[in-house]
């Protein structure tokens, strides 16, 4: 999607495949690393809770 914006030069469209490549990737890592990540602190003890 990315690659046919560049080439039609259509501005919009390469602004809305970067949109959505930033929103995935937020997802991500509120999905998957997040909470692996809270896991591993929690594991070695390193997790400050209050």
């Amino acid at each position: 999607m990315l690659e046919n914006g560049r080439n039609n030069s259509s501005m919009s469209q390469v602004f809305l495949a970067i949109f959505l490549i930033l929103l995935v990737g937020i997802a991500i890592d509120l999905l998957i690393f997040s909470p692996l990540e809270r896991w591993v602190l929690r594991s070695c003890g390193l997790l400050v809770t209050r």
